[in-house]
Protein backbone atom coordinates (compact mmCIF):
# COMPACT_ATOMS: atom_id res chain seq x y z
CA UNK A 1 0.00 0.00 0.00
CA UNK A 2 1.63 3.36 -0.99
CA UNK A 3 2.24 5.58 1.43
CA UNK A 4 0.00 9.12 0.98
CA UNK A 5 3.05 11.31 2.74
CA UNK A 6 6.07 11.80 4.32
CA UNK A 7 6.36 9.87 7.59
CA UNK A 8 7.28 11.78 10.88
CA UNK A 9 10.07 9.46 11.63
CA UNK A 10 11.09 5.82 9.83
CA UNK A 11 14.03 3.34 10.55
CA UNK A 12 14.27 0.13 8.51
CA UNK A 13 10.99 -0.95 7.17
CA UNK A 14 9.11 1.02 9.88
CA UNK A 15 7.67 4.24 9.91
CA UNK A 16 5.64 6.66 12.13
CA UNK A 17 2.39 8.42 10.93
CA UNK A 18 -0.99 9.15 12.16
CA UNK A 19 -3.36 6.51 11.16
CA UNK A 20 -5.94 8.57 8.74
CA UNK A 21 -9.14 7.90 7.06
CA UNK A 22 -9.50 8.01 3.21
CA UNK A 23 -10.89 11.74 3.83
CA UNK A 24 -7.14 12.58 5.18
CA UNK A 25 -8.59 13.09 9.36
CA UNK A 26 -7.30 11.10 12.27
CA UNK A 27 -8.78 8.08 13.24
CA UNK A 28 -6.84 8.67 16.53
CA UNK A 29 -4.62 11.85 17.79
CA UNK A 30 -2.07 8.90 18.98
CA UNK A 31 1.07 7.94 16.25
CA UNK A 32 1.28 4.76 14.97
CA UNK A 33 3.96 2.37 13.93
CA UNK A 34 3.45 1.03 10.34
CA UNK A 35 5.17 -1.43 8.53
CA UNK A 36 4.50 -3.99 5.45
CA UNK A 37 3.86 -7.32 6.28
CA UNK A 38 5.27 -9.16 2.79
CA UNK A 39 3.53 -12.45 4.72
CA UNK A 40 0.03 -11.07 4.40
CA UNK A 41 0.93 -8.61 2.02
CA UNK A 42 -0.64 -5.96 3.64
CA UNK A 43 0.39 -2.65 5.72
CA UNK A 44 -0.10 -3.51 9.60
CA UNK A 45 0.43 -0.84 12.45
CA UNK A 46 0.45 -0.48 16.13
CA UNK A 47 -0.43 2.25 18.04
CA UNK A 48 2.04 4.03 20.12
CA UNK A 49 -0.28 4.72 22.87
CA UNK A 50 0.59 8.35 22.27
CA UNK A 51 0.95 12.00 21.06
CA UNK A 52 4.37 12.83 21.78
CA UNK A 53 6.85 12.25 19.18
CA UNK A 54 9.84 11.24 21.34
CA UNK A 55 8.35 8.81 23.00
CA UNK A 56 6.78 7.76 20.26
CA UNK A 57 9.98 7.80 18.00
CA UNK A 58 11.42 5.67 21.10
CA UNK A 59 9.16 3.22 21.16
CA UNK A 60 9.54 2.75 17.20
CA UNK A 61 13.10 2.22 18.01
CA UNK A 62 12.68 0.02 20.24
CA UNK A 63 10.46 -2.25 18.23
CA UNK A 64 12.96 -1.90 15.35
CA UNK A 65 16.05 -3.37 17.63
CA UNK A 66 13.88 -6.16 18.26
CA UNK A 67 13.17 -7.31 15.27
CA UNK A 68 15.78 -9.73 13.88
CA UNK A 69 15.45 -9.48 10.55
CA UNK A 70 15.87 -5.50 10.78
CA UNK A 71 18.54 -4.67 13.34
CA UNK A 72 22.43 -4.97 13.05
CA UNK A 73 22.76 -8.55 12.23
CA UNK A 74 26.05 -10.87 13.82
CA UNK A 75 27.65 -13.81 13.18
CA UNK A 76 25.71 -16.44 15.83
CA UNK A 77 29.25 -18.43 15.56
CA UNK A 78 32.36 -15.84 16.28
CA UNK A 79 29.71 -12.53 17.34
CA UNK A 80 31.21 -10.35 15.37
CA UNK A 81 29.48 -7.88 13.39
CA UNK A 82 27.82 -8.65 10.30
CA UNK A 83 27.43 -4.54 9.23
CA UNK A 84 30.40 -2.04 10.43
CA UNK A 85 30.80 1.52 9.96
CA UNK A 86 30.77 1.11 6.06
CA UNK A 87 26.85 0.17 6.75
CA UNK A 88 26.01 1.25 10.02
CA UNK A 89 24.30 4.71 9.38
CA UNK A 90 24.59 7.67 11.73
CA UNK A 91 20.66 8.05 11.92
CA UNK A 92 20.84 4.52 13.50
CA UNK A 93 23.74 4.93 15.76
CA UNK A 94 21.80 8.60 17.33
CA UNK A 95 18.92 6.38 17.16
CA UNK A 96 20.07 3.84 19.36
CA UNK A 97 22.29 6.38 21.30
CA UNK A 98 19.50 7.73 22.57
CA UNK A 99 17.12 4.67 23.26
CA UNK A 100 20.41 2.74 25.46
CA UNK A 101 22.28 5.66 27.29
CA UNK A 102 20.64 9.62 26.54
CA UNK A 103 17.32 9.22 27.15
CA UNK A 104 18.21 7.41 31.12
CA UNK A 105 20.18 10.96 32.01
CA UNK A 106 19.12 13.83 33.70
CA UNK A 107 20.36 15.92 30.53
CA UNK A 108 17.90 13.75 27.92
CA UNK A 109 16.36 17.10 26.80
CA UNK A 110 19.67 18.59 25.75
CA UNK A 111 21.30 15.77 24.51
CA UNK A 112 18.53 15.05 21.99
CA UNK A 113 18.05 18.91 20.82
CA UNK A 114 21.76 18.69 20.42
CA UNK A 115 21.61 15.62 18.18
CA UNK A 116 18.63 17.01 16.63
CA UNK A 117 21.21 19.84 14.92
CA UNK A 118 22.81 17.09 13.52
CA UNK A 119 20.18 15.50 12.22
CA UNK A 120 18.97 18.54 10.79
CA UNK A 121 22.42 19.09 8.67
CA UNK A 122 21.95 15.59 7.30
CA UNK A 123 18.28 16.71 6.12
CA UNK A 124 19.82 20.01 4.92
CA UNK A 125 22.67 18.08 2.86
CA UNK A 126 19.93 15.67 1.25
CA UNK A 127 18.33 18.72 0.22
CA UNK A 128 20.71 20.36 -1.76
CA UNK A 129 20.65 17.46 -4.15
CA UNK A 130 23.53 16.87 -6.13
CA UNK A 131 25.85 19.56 -4.45
CA UNK A 132 25.18 17.83 -0.95
CA UNK A 133 27.95 15.49 0.74
CA UNK A 134 26.01 13.89 3.27
CA UNK A 135 22.02 13.42 4.35
CA UNK A 136 20.08 10.41 6.27
CA UNK A 137 22.60 8.11 4.16
CA UNK A 138 25.75 9.08 5.74
CA UNK A 139 27.34 5.82 7.35
CA UNK A 140 29.17 6.42 10.82
CA UNK A 141 33.14 5.54 9.25
CA UNK A 142 32.37 8.58 7.01
CA UNK A 143 31.25 10.76 10.17
CA UNK A 144 34.18 9.67 11.88
CA UNK A 145 35.86 12.25 9.38
CA UNK A 146 37.40 15.62 9.83
CA UNK A 147 35.31 16.07 6.15
CA UNK A 148 32.61 15.67 8.08
CA UNK A 149 33.15 17.65 10.48
CA UNK A 150 34.49 20.16 9.09
CA UNK A 151 31.38 20.80 6.81
CA UNK A 152 29.23 20.68 10.20
CA UNK A 153 30.71 23.51 11.60
CA UNK A 154 30.47 25.81 8.52
CA UNK A 155 26.83 24.94 8.36
CA UNK A 156 26.10 25.26 11.87
CA UNK A 157 27.87 28.38 12.14
CA UNK A 158 24.77 29.76 9.86
CA UNK A 159 22.08 28.27 11.62
CA UNK A 160 20.32 30.13 14.47
CA UNK A 161 18.93 28.80 17.32
CA UNK A 162 15.06 28.77 17.36
CA UNK A 163 12.17 28.69 20.01
CA UNK A 164 8.86 26.66 18.27
CA UNK A 165 5.22 26.79 19.63
CA UNK A 166 2.89 23.68 19.78
CA UNK A 167 2.21 24.16 15.92
CA UNK A 168 5.92 23.88 15.14
CA UNK A 169 5.78 27.60 14.28
CA UNK A 170 9.32 29.43 15.27
CA UNK A 171 8.61 32.45 17.61
CA UNK A 172 11.76 33.07 18.55
CA UNK A 173 15.24 33.07 16.88
CA UNK A 174 19.42 34.25 17.70
CA UNK A 175 22.41 33.51 16.05
CA UNK A 176 23.76 30.02 17.22
CA UNK A 177 27.01 30.53 19.25
CA UNK A 178 30.40 28.91 18.44
CA UNK A 179 29.86 27.01 22.02
CA UNK A 180 26.44 25.36 20.78
CA UNK A 181 27.99 23.96 17.58
CA UNK A 182 30.77 22.71 19.54
CA UNK A 183 28.30 21.05 22.15
CA UNK A 184 26.52 19.50 19.80
CA UNK A 185 29.93 17.96 17.85
CA UNK A 186 30.71 16.61 21.52
CA UNK A 187 27.38 15.20 21.41
CA UNK A 188 28.56 13.87 18.00
CA UNK A 189 31.51 12.12 19.03
CA UNK A 190 29.64 10.37 22.09
CA UNK A 191 27.45 9.06 19.72
CA UNK A 192 29.83 7.44 17.81
CA UNK A 193 32.01 5.97 20.67
CA UNK A 194 29.14 4.86 21.99
CA UNK A 195 28.51 2.31 18.63
CA UNK A 196 32.10 1.44 18.87
CA UNK A 197 31.73 0.67 22.45
CA UNK A 198 28.48 -1.64 21.95
CA UNK A 199 29.16 -5.13 22.59
CA UNK A 200 29.92 -6.39 20.05
CA UNK A 201 30.80 -3.18 18.41
CA UNK A 202 28.63 -1.71 16.00
CA UNK A 203 31.43 0.25 13.95
CA UNK A 204 35.12 -0.01 13.53
CA UNK A 205 35.97 3.38 13.68
CA UNK A 206 36.24 6.44 16.15
CA UNK A 207 36.16 10.30 14.76
CA UNK A 208 39.48 11.19 14.38
CA UNK A 209 38.70 15.17 15.63
CA UNK A 210 38.06 16.52 18.88
CA UNK A 211 35.65 19.94 19.81
CA UNK A 212 37.31 22.80 20.04
CA UNK A 213 38.42 23.18 23.85
CA UNK A 214 35.39 25.53 25.66
CA UNK A 215 37.85 28.32 26.94
CA UNK A 216 37.74 29.01 23.04
CA UNK A 217 34.65 29.40 22.15
CA UNK A 218 32.55 30.59 24.48
CA UNK A 219 32.07 33.75 25.28
CA UNK A 220 33.00 35.11 29.20
CA UNK A 221 29.44 36.69 30.68
CA UNK A 222 30.59 40.09 31.75
CA UNK A 223 27.11 41.34 33.29
CA UNK A 224 26.61 41.38 36.93
CA UNK A 225 23.51 42.99 38.82
CA UNK A 226 24.41 45.08 42.23
CA UNK A 227 22.38 44.95 44.98
CA UNK A 228 19.94 47.51 44.21
CA UNK A 229 18.86 45.35 40.89
CA UNK A 230 18.49 42.69 42.83
CA UNK A 231 16.38 44.55 45.53
CA UNK A 232 14.50 45.76 42.61
CA UNK A 233 13.46 42.23 41.12
CA UNK A 234 12.37 41.32 44.65
CA UNK A 235 9.96 44.21 45.16
CA UNK A 236 8.44 43.45 41.85
CA UNK A 237 7.98 39.59 42.32
CA UNK A 238 6.57 40.02 45.93
CA UNK A 239 3.82 42.45 44.98
CA UNK A 240 0.80 41.17 46.26
CA UNK A 241 -1.92 39.61 44.27
CA UNK A 242 0.29 39.53 40.78
CA UNK A 243 0.79 35.38 40.33
CA UNK A 244 4.29 35.64 40.71
CA UNK A 245 4.75 33.46 43.43
CA UNK A 246 7.29 31.09 41.50
CA UNK A 247 9.72 33.90 40.40
CA UNK A 248 9.66 35.05 44.38
CA UNK A 249 10.36 31.84 44.88
CA UNK A 250 12.97 30.86 42.52
CA UNK A 251 14.70 34.56 43.40
CA UNK A 252 15.11 33.77 47.46
CA UNK A 253 16.42 30.74 46.68
CA UNK A 254 18.55 31.48 44.00
CA UNK A 255 20.05 34.41 46.71
CA UNK A 256 20.51 31.57 49.70
CA UNK A 257 22.18 28.93 47.72
CA UNK A 258 23.92 30.39 44.53
CA UNK A 259 22.62 27.58 42.46
CA UNK A 260 22.41 26.92 38.83
CA UNK A 261 18.61 27.59 37.76
CA UNK A 262 18.39 24.08 37.24
CA UNK A 263 19.04 23.15 40.92
CA UNK A 264 17.06 25.83 42.12
CA UNK A 265 14.02 24.95 40.60
CA UNK A 266 14.66 21.03 41.73
CA UNK A 267 14.29 22.24 45.44
CA UNK A 268 11.60 19.58 47.26
CA UNK A 269 10.56 19.13 50.64
CA UNK A 270 9.29 15.77 50.55
CA UNK A 271 10.49 13.34 52.45
CA UNK A 272 11.22 11.13 49.81
CA UNK A 273 13.41 13.43 48.03
CA UNK A 274 16.00 13.26 50.86
CA UNK A 275 16.97 17.18 50.17
CA UNK A 276 15.68 18.74 53.69
CA UNK A 277 13.16 18.31 56.70
CA UNK A 278 12.49 20.60 58.97
CA UNK A 279 15.17 21.43 61.66
CA UNK A 280 18.20 20.40 59.13
CA UNK A 281 21.10 22.14 58.53
CA UNK A 282 22.00 21.50 55.37
CA UNK A 283 19.90 21.12 52.40
CA UNK A 284 20.87 18.72 49.50
CA UNK A 285 20.65 20.25 45.95
CA UNK A 286 21.29 16.96 44.56
CA UNK A 287 17.82 14.89 45.15
CA UNK A 288 17.93 11.28 46.01
CA UNK A 289 18.29 9.07 43.12
CA UNK A 290 19.89 11.92 40.85
CA UNK A 291 23.37 11.16 39.86
CA UNK A 292 25.68 13.60 40.04
CA UNK A 293 27.62 14.98 37.00
CA UNK A 294 29.96 17.50 35.83
CA UNK A 295 27.38 20.57 37.20
CA UNK A 296 27.70 19.10 40.89
CA UNK A 297 25.40 20.09 43.07
CA UNK A 298 26.66 20.55 46.45
CA UNK A 299 25.42 19.96 50.22
CA UNK A 300 24.79 23.56 51.87
CA UNK A 301 24.00 24.72 54.89
CA UNK A 302 20.68 26.43 55.24
CA UNK A 303 20.68 29.87 56.03
CA UNK A 304 17.69 31.41 58.10
CA UNK A 305 15.94 33.32 55.05
CA UNK A 306 15.83 29.66 53.22
CA UNK A 307 14.85 28.01 56.12
CA UNK A 308 11.71 29.72 56.97
CA UNK A 309 10.40 29.57 53.07
CA UNK A 310 11.20 25.65 53.33
CA UNK A 311 9.43 25.31 56.50
CA UNK A 312 6.36 27.33 55.04
CA UNK A 313 6.36 24.86 52.04
CA UNK A 314 6.36 22.03 54.16
CA UNK A 315 3.34 22.72 56.07
CA UNK A 316 1.52 23.43 53.09
CA UNK A 317 2.79 20.28 52.27
CA UNK A 318 1.88 18.19 55.30
CA UNK A 319 -1.55 19.67 55.32
CA UNK A 320 -2.32 18.20 52.02
CA UNK A 321 -4.04 14.51 51.99
CA UNK A 322 -1.39 11.63 51.59
CA UNK A 323 -2.88 10.77 48.21
CA UNK A 324 -2.68 14.56 47.35
CA UNK A 325 0.94 14.86 48.02
CA UNK A 326 1.95 13.25 45.24
CA UNK A 327 4.04 15.55 42.66
CA UNK A 328 4.14 18.48 45.16
CA UNK A 329 6.42 19.99 47.72
CA UNK A 330 8.20 22.02 45.36
CA UNK A 331 9.41 25.61 46.55
CA UNK A 332 9.47 26.68 42.86
CA UNK A 333 5.89 26.16 42.56
CA UNK A 334 2.88 26.93 40.17
CA UNK A 335 -0.10 26.35 42.18
CA UNK A 336 1.85 23.58 43.72
CA UNK A 337 3.19 21.82 40.55
CA UNK A 338 6.45 21.69 39.52
CA UNK A 339 8.47 24.14 37.24
CA UNK A 340 10.68 23.59 34.51
CA UNK A 341 11.79 26.92 34.55
CA UNK A 342 11.00 30.94 35.55
CA UNK A 343 11.86 32.29 31.71
CA UNK A 344 9.29 33.81 30.81
CA UNK A 345 8.02 35.06 34.32
CA UNK A 346 12.06 36.55 34.39
CA UNK A 347 11.37 37.96 30.57
CA UNK A 348 8.54 39.76 31.78
CA UNK A 349 10.23 41.37 35.23
CA UNK A 350 13.04 42.41 32.67
CA UNK A 351 10.48 44.10 30.76
CA UNK A 352 8.77 45.36 33.30
CA UNK A 353 11.43 47.00 35.15
CA UNK A 354 12.87 48.27 31.57
CA UNK A 355 16.19 46.04 32.55
CA UNK A 356 17.96 44.90 29.11
CA UNK A 357 16.35 41.80 27.59
CA UNK A 358 19.36 40.29 26.22
CA UNK A 359 21.05 36.72 26.51
CA UNK A 360 23.50 37.90 29.36
CA UNK A 361 20.52 39.33 31.76
CA UNK A 362 18.58 35.79 31.94
CA UNK A 363 17.98 34.01 35.13
CA UNK A 364 21.56 32.50 35.50
CA UNK A 365 22.93 36.47 35.72
CA UNK A 366 21.65 35.96 39.39
CA UNK A 367 24.18 32.83 40.47
CA UNK A 368 26.90 34.89 38.53
CA UNK A 369 26.08 38.14 39.84
CA UNK A 370 25.78 36.75 43.44
CA UNK A 371 28.98 34.79 43.48
CA UNK A 372 30.83 38.35 42.48
CA UNK A 373 28.81 39.73 45.49
CA UNK A 374 30.01 37.20 48.03
CA UNK A 375 33.88 37.08 46.67
CA UNK A 376 34.02 41.26 47.19
CA UNK A 377 32.91 40.47 50.34
CA UNK A 378 35.33 38.36 51.56
CA UNK A 379 34.45 34.79 51.00
CA UNK A 380 37.38 32.48 50.90
CA UNK A 381 37.73 31.03 47.19
CA UNK A 382 37.79 27.09 49.05
CA UNK A 383 34.90 27.87 50.65
CA UNK A 384 33.33 29.70 47.88
CA UNK A 385 34.32 26.91 44.93
CA UNK A 386 32.71 24.13 47.44
CA UNK A 387 29.02 25.75 48.18
CA UNK A 388 28.72 26.65 44.21
CA UNK A 389 29.45 22.93 43.58
CA UNK A 390 32.45 23.97 41.40
CA UNK A 391 34.71 21.76 43.76
CA UNK A 392 33.41 17.92 44.31
CA UNK A 393 33.40 17.06 47.66
CA UNK A 394 36.87 14.83 49.11
CA UNK A 395 36.53 11.32 50.78
CA UNK A 396 36.98 13.47 53.86
CA UNK A 397 34.34 16.00 53.20
CA UNK A 398 32.12 12.67 52.66
CA UNK A 399 31.72 12.48 56.28
CA UNK A 400 32.65 16.38 57.50
CA UNK A 401 29.94 18.40 56.07
CA UNK A 402 31.42 21.90 55.29
CA UNK A 403 30.10 25.14 56.07
CA UNK A 404 31.35 27.09 54.37
CA UNK A 405 31.51 30.46 57.09
CA UNK A 406 33.21 33.05 54.89
CA UNK A 407 30.41 32.53 52.05
CA UNK A 408 27.50 32.35 55.45
CA UNK A 409 28.98 35.69 56.32
CA UNK A 410 28.82 37.03 53.01
CA UNK A 411 25.04 35.80 52.27
CA UNK A 412 24.26 37.95 55.86
CA UNK A 413 25.88 41.03 54.63
CA UNK A 414 23.97 40.63 51.11
CA UNK A 415 20.50 39.47 52.63
CA UNK A 416 20.89 42.35 55.40
CA UNK A 417 21.30 44.83 52.16
CA UNK A 418 18.46 43.91 50.45
CA UNK A 419 16.36 43.56 54.00
CA UNK A 420 17.04 47.11 54.00
CA UNK A 421 16.64 48.65 50.89
CA UNK A 422 13.27 46.72 50.65
CA UNK A 423 11.74 45.36 53.55
CA UNK A 424 9.26 43.02 53.78
CA UNK A 425 10.21 41.50 49.84
CA UNK A 426 12.22 38.67 51.29
CA UNK A 427 9.09 37.49 53.04
CA UNK A 428 6.63 35.25 51.14
CA UNK A 429 3.88 37.40 52.35
CA UNK A 430 5.06 41.17 52.05
CA UNK A 431 4.19 42.20 56.07
CA UNK A 432 6.44 45.26 55.90
CA UNK A 433 9.65 45.70 58.34
CA UNK A 434 7.71 44.10 60.90
CA UNK A 435 10.52 41.26 60.74
CA UNK A 436 14.08 41.33 59.59
CA UNK A 437 15.90 38.66 58.05
CA UNK A 438 19.58 39.34 59.98
CA UNK A 439 21.51 36.54 61.22
CA UNK A 440 22.12 36.43 64.65
CA UNK A 441 23.09 33.19 66.54
CA UNK A 442 19.77 30.90 67.09
CA UNK A 443 18.49 32.05 64.10
CA UNK A 444 16.33 34.99 62.86
CA UNK A 445 15.75 37.34 65.58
Amino acid sequence: MPRRQTPVYQRGKYWLDFDRKSDGTLRSPNLYIFWYDPAAKRERSASTSTTDERIATQKLDQRYLADRGEAAAFCETCGQPLTQAKSYLLTDAIADYNLEWGCNQVSADTIVSRLNHVTAFLDAEEARGAEGRFGPATTCELACSKVFVTAFRAWSRQEPVVWKNKNKQVVRSRPRSPAATEAAIAQLIAVLNHAANAEPPRVDKRPIYKPIPASQVQRKRRTRIGIEEIAEMLAYAAEPDRQRESLHAFLVASICTLARPGAVVDINVAPDRGQWWAGSPTIDLNPAGRAQNKKHRALLPVVPLLDRWLREELARYQALSPEDREGRGWLVNYYGRAVQDVDRAWDSMLRNLKMPETKEWKAYVMRHSLATLVRNRGAERWDLEGFMGHRSGSQTETYAIGEFPTVVTALKSIISDLDALKPGALYRNVTGAGQSYAFEKGGIK
